[in-house]
């Protein structure tokens, strides 16, 4: 895996603005109100922020930063209900939600909460600690989701060469060793603000590894958003020389496009 987004840290003393104040936010706080057992406004907030001190010394990044981890960005991204429905008109025996930078897993608690199977849903990230962290700022009265920690990069966690196994009526997803099983498994992959962390080759590679996850039953769907330029490339800031990323354009996301159907076509072969 090959990171290369570099962002400057947020000046010193700076506070980020606490999202769960704002009343457009309203059904995430009763989210996080009914999941955490926490009523309190006040008290929820301490415990959230508590909990964000720790995620962004682990993962500095500005989404932490912004306790993205809170805003609801799987449910509350406009696609969701048409991905949704698309998927309850499959008559397959499992289907599979799976989120590729889960962080702390809030986001997948909420799709259960909406009501897809806890046993059916797949957190997965690089990172241990974001189970342990999930498990904090839930309180334990949660029950646990599945969680996959491993970098899909590696030919260990998912080799892409590797023909799909036969596929069992049932997959665990508790239990886990690889990625491998899950090959043309997913019903729905979501992935929110992490192309961008990576450079163009990479980006193209986790694209065809998406698709080749992805099931061929017809409304299976990857979604999600990703930072975007007019003009795409690494991207830099003019006040923080060690600022860059590499960013998509139109173009780019047409030869995303097309990986996706390219690969989505060759698992129907």
């Amino acid at each position: 895996m090959s990171i290369i987004l570099r962002l400057p840290s947020p000046p010193e003393g700076s506070k980020p603005s606490y999202p769960l104040d704002n009343p457009s936010l309203l059904d995430q706080l009763n989210f996080f109100k009914s999941k955490t057992g926490i009523e309190d406004d006040e008290k929820l907030k301490l415990h959230i922020c508590r909990i964000q001190e720790k995620i962004y010394e682990l993962f500095p990044f500005p989404c932490v930063w912004n306790f993205d981890f809170v805003r609801g960005k799987i449910v509350n991204h406009p696609m969701y209900q048409e991905v949704i429905q698309s998927a309850k008109n499959q008559s397959v025996a499992q289907k599979i939600f799976v989120d590729f930078g889960a962080n702390v897993g809030s986001d997948l608690r909420q799709v259960v909460l909406d009501g897809w199977k806890r046993e059916d849903v797949l957190a997965i990230d690089i990172i241990p600690s974001w189970i342990e962290l999930g498990n904090e700022l839930f309180k334990s009265v949660d029950q646990p989701i599945p969680y996959f920690i491993g970098d899909i990069f590696k030919p260990e966690v998912f080799d892409p060469t590797k023909p799909p196994s036969a596929q069992c009526d049932s997959l665990d997803l508790f239990s886990l060793k690889d990625l491998n099983a899950l090959k043309g498994r997913a019903t729905i992959i979501s992935a929110n603000f992490m192309f961008h962390l990576f450079g163009e080759a990479d980006q193209e590679r986790l694209a065809e590894y998406f698709a080749l996850l992805l099931s061929n039953q017809p409304g299976s769907t990857i979604f999600g958003q990703h930072r975007g330029s007019e003009n795409a490339g690494i991207q830099k800031l003019p006040y923080a020389a060690e600022a860059h990323w590499y960013s998509h354009s139109v173009e780019v996301r047409s030869v995303l496009h097309f990986i996706f159907s390219t690969f989505a076509e060759k698992t129907r072969c």
